[in-house]
């Protein structure tokens, strides 16, 4: 029997899909057969690879995809040693930004499959950094002390390979380098001489430097010969020795200098490194050389203008305020307003911080990123940061040598000449050749999206009030306002705000920006239960304990609708019980309910007051815990449930809400509201779920999986043993905020993926979302559900075996009990069962899957910092559970950067070069 591959690959889909969903004898049995013709074609196919394949390798052999594999590594290996000046290959700013070769930095070339590491994890923050390891003794200075004498103070990140042939290329780099500096420092005195009325002008200069990786090929004594020898006021002075560091600890040594007290606010140095010293490719070269010459050029040492705070080959203001390749000649009293560049200090984590609020805010819809890709060396995160350092700060004077119209290109071709040479203060660029020229141009014919683009000001208005506070706005007189479109708008919501510009326009533009709860109430930590209550909780009592959330929206029509839903679920709860055999209410317990009220007016809660009343002699006895202005308090009917559970361990409480959780971005209104919340509300106080069972700890109308542990309409109920270890609600909106930004800016080097659902604030709990995730939090969970369950005819269909309930239909209401999961995996239309089979078919994909064990794991871990027990049904419902179990066996909270370490990619394309 023959199949094509397609064929093959699609009833393995079927295959794994119908195993999740069909988890009883039913699925099995389809199971098997599918699998006898899937282990037929499996063999069909590879005995036709035993017979072809073999032959397609053979050393004579012509076949056609052996020449296009070695034609693209010849091509890939030429790009990367020829000279990108011929062949038309168009440069990119942004695909050789990397203004370092990967090895410069000592830590060697960074693989395709590593991990890249944005933020401190929570269990060990030294883990976290990049790991910086002296290899020897050696004594650093306390102080660094220039002579006086000195026309240049130079601060050099030297890096030189341990393998031989490739220590050589970088000794060779170093020599050229200091040649370029001797070179200066001659012109600098042939004009400080000629200028100067002193008898002796500065005459000299001092290159600290940092040595990485190998002090044997070139001893640090050598390198100071060799400056000798260059020019006799050139000293070379070592600062440190690393096996292995990155720039940061040279550019930490500058914020050191520039910060000691003895050192002149007006004092000027300069930082350069050698890039190309692992790679010297032809683009490497004259970038290099292009950079050293500039800014060793005597009028970005000595600025015609003594404004100009840091001065470089060219300035750019897109994608960041920044130099392209990070040399450049600066101002202490500029530097040393700077946060420390300290690997893993304040300012990776505020850097990111930074990035994270932009990602959240354009969740909301309230600022975007149209002009470029979302990539790591964009929003410069990683190794990036470190050349978005110096032009950090909202105070900076920046300048430059280049002429306006010399292009980022000609300078690593190696066009540059010196009458390209024209100082000038900036910013006097700002295109950044791989923008999105649609994008642009769609910009330029809309305010308000100009208003909101991030590589405009908003971006760096973020940047520069995360990092530096109310320090970080900008003076009325800064060229920022003139030089980025919406400057003047901004300017006005600047003055008014401050520091929380950004923020207010977002929450001022955002109705559904906000918190679950209320900033002026005053929470318990333990639940006070008032005397008479107690006879509630004795052993011989049964009670149904439910804490109500009853909101009122403002809008009338609304308004209208909570009023009727209020009426019915307090009818259902006076009513008793739903029994599944007798198919009526029964009033078996005793009903205690506990009550928030979040909207409406005083008319509205003496009505609710009043049909208090009414059924206190149909076994319901009221009390109100507290009353909130507005409608969006939605969570401190839930803290003071998490509260009672503290106070009584042993008890059982339910959870209901007269508003079902609205769907973030949804165009359509949810139909069936009432028989939804009619439906739910009798499932949760039903005999079903109120049973005590070992096997459950939560019961629901309908218990999903994805795109987070939730039960339908977010009505619950639970143990208090269970609830009790969950985080308080306030506390987990807070965390999962913290979670969400995170999770977004691992998003950006590819960590996690989103072919499932993407990322939206409810999808990542964030703000008042948290409330609908937070009783599926726990690893523990142990989910039950009690609507029935109907199965299609065609199981194999798209959407699977499981067919939703009908609320408009009576039948919805034959309760079949059962633990969870045992449905779809998302509620319907939320989740593409195409998409689900494409993530079942790669591993590069299933692995990151956020919505999948990645995601959970990755919560689980900064929640709760724990997993779920070996019997959980997790590991048997998600996919590849058992690896991602043995995974946490052998690398504990460090699973999810080990497993998805092979899949994951910065998402820098390879630099055309």
């Amino acid at each position: 029997m023959r199949i094509s591959r397609q064929s093959f690959q699609r009833r393995r889909r079927k295959l794994a899909t119908s195993a999740r969903i069909f988890p009883n004898d039913e699925a099995r049995s389809h199971a098997a057969r599918l699998s006898f013709f899937v282990c037929l074609s499996a063999t069909s196919l590879f005995v036709i690879a035993l017979v072809i394949v073999p032959t397609l390798f053979r050393p004579n052999n012509n076949n056609g995809s052996l020449r296009v594999l070695e034609a693209l590594k010849s091509k890939h290996e030429g790009l990367r040693s020829s000279s990108s000046g011929g062949g038309g290959t168009k440069i990119s700013i942004q695909n050789t930004i990397d203004g370092k070769d990967r090895k410069v930095t000592g830590t060697g070339p960074t693989r395709a499959n590593e991990m890249p590491n944005f933020k401190k994890s929570s269990s060990s923050s030294s883990e976290s950094k990049q790991q910086i390891i002296i290899s020897k003794p050696f004594k650093k200075e306390e102080r660094l002390e220039p002579s006086p004498n000195s026309a240049m103070i130079i601060f050099y990140n030297l890096f030189i390979p341990k393998e031989p042939a490739e220590a050589k290329v970088a000794i060779s780099v170093l020599t050229e380098q200091l040649g370029q500096v001797a070179s200066s420092l001659k012109e600098i005195v042939k004009i400080k001489t000629e200028a100067s009325t002193s008898t002796s002008p500065r005459q000299s200069a001092i290159v600290y430097y940092n040595l990485i990786g190998n002090d044997v090929s070139f001893p640090p004594k050598d390198i100071n010969a060799l400056c000798r020898k260059l020019h006799p006021g050139l000293e070379c002075k070592q600062i440190g020795f690393y096996e292995q560091a990155s720039e940061s600890v040279t550019l930490e040594d500058i914020h050191n200098f520039c910060r000691q007290t003895d050192t002149d606010e007006g004092t000027r140095v300069t930082y350069i490194h050698s890039k190309g010293s692992y790679h010297q490719t032809q683009v490497n070269m004259n970038w290099r050389r292009e950079m050293t010459n500039s800014v060793l050029h005597p009028d970005c040492q000595y600025p015609p203008d003594d404004s100009c705070d840091v001065c470089g080959a060219s300035f750019y203001t897109r994608f960041s305020t920044i130099y392209p390749g990070n040399m450049w000649a600066a101002r202490c009293s500029y530097v040393k307003k700077l946060l420390s560049p300290r690997e893993g200090g304040e300012y990776d984590d505020k850097k990111i911080e930074s990035v994270a609020k932009f990602l959240k805010y354009r969740l909301w819809g309230q600022l975007r990123s149209t002009l470029l890709e979302d990539r790591i060396d964009y929003f410069g995160l990683g190794r990036y940061r470190l050349e978005h350092w110096i032009g950090s700060h909202s105070s900076i004077r920046p300048c430059e040598l280049h002429r306006q119209n010399v292009t980022f290109e000609l300078m690593v071709t190696g066009q540059v000449k010196p009458t390209d040479y024209e100082w000038g203060m900036g910013p006097r660029r700002e295109e950044v050749v791989d923008e999105i020229v649609d994008a642009k141009n769609r910009l330029e014919m809309d305010e308000d999206a100009q208003f909101r683009e991030y590589y405009y000001l908003p971006g760096n208005l973020l940047k520069w009030f995360t990092l530096y506070g109310s320090n970080g706005v900008p003076s009325p007189q800064s060229w920022a306002w003139n030089a980025f479109p919406a400057g003047k708008k901004w300017k006005e919501l600047v003055e008014k705000h401050g520091k929380n510009a950004v923020e207010k326009m977002v929450m001022d533009s955002t109705e559904d920006f906000h918190s679950a709860y209320s900033d002026n109430y005053d929470r318990r930590d333990r639940f006070a239960v008032k005397g008479e209550d107690e006879v509630f909780f004795t052993d011989s009592a049964s009670t149904l304990v439910v804490f109500y959330h009853i909101s009122f929206p403002p809008e009338r029509q609304k308004r209208q609708s909570s009023l009727l839903t209020f009426k019915t679920q307090l009818d259902l709860l006076s009513m008793g019980q739903y029994d599944i055999i007798s198919r009526s209410y029964v009033r078996r317990r005793q009903v205690l309910l506990y009550y928030s009220i979040a909207g409406g007016d005083s008319k509205i809660a003496d009505f609710v007051t009043k049909q208090c009343e009414a059924v206190k002699t149909k076994n319901v006895e009221c009390r109100k815990l507290a009353e909130f202005e507005s409608h969006k308090v939605k969570g401190e009917t839930l803290q003071q449930l998490y509260n009672f559970c503290l106070a009584k361990p042993s008890q059982r409480v339910t959870y209901l809400t007269n508003q079902l959780p609205a769907r973030f971005g949804s165009k359509w209104p949810e139909i069936l509201v009432a028989q939804k919340i009619r439906a739910y509300t009798t499932a949760v106080t039903s005999n079903m779920c109120l049973k005590s069972r070992d096997t459950c700890n939560v019961c629901g109308m309908e218990f999903y999986p994805l795109p987070y542990n939730h039960f339908s309409g977010n009505m619950f109920s639970a143990t208090c043993d269970y609830v009790k270890d969950l985080l308080p609600p306030e506390q987990y909106e807070r965390e999962m905020n913290d979670i969400a930004s995170d999770a977004l800016v691992s998003h950006l080097g590819n960590i996690f993926s989103t072919e499932l659902t993407p990322f939206t604030p409810q999808t990542l709990g964030m703000d008042h979302y948290s409330v609908d995730h937070w009783i599926g939090s726990h690893p523990n969970i142990q989910p039950c559900d009690v609507a029935p369950v109907s199965r299609s005819w065609f199981p194999l269909s798209c959407g699977g075996s499981y067919v939703e309930p009908d609320y408009s239909r009576s039948n919805v209401y034959d309760f079949q009990w059962s633990i969870g999961p045992r449905r779809g995996s998302a509620p319907s239309g939320q989740i593409s069962c195409i998409a689900e089979g494409r993530v079942a078919a790669k591993d590069n994909i299933l692995f990151r899957e956020y919505s999948y064990l990645a995601g959970n794991l990755f919560r689980w871990y900064k929640l709760y910092n724990n997993v779920p027990p070996v019997e959980s049904w997790v590991w048997k419902w998600f996919p590849k559970g058992e690896s991602w179990m043995h995974g946490v066996k052998n690398h504990g909270s460090k699973v999810v950067k080990e497993l998805t370490k092979p899949y994951a990619d910065e998402g820098v394309p390879f630099r055309e070069v």
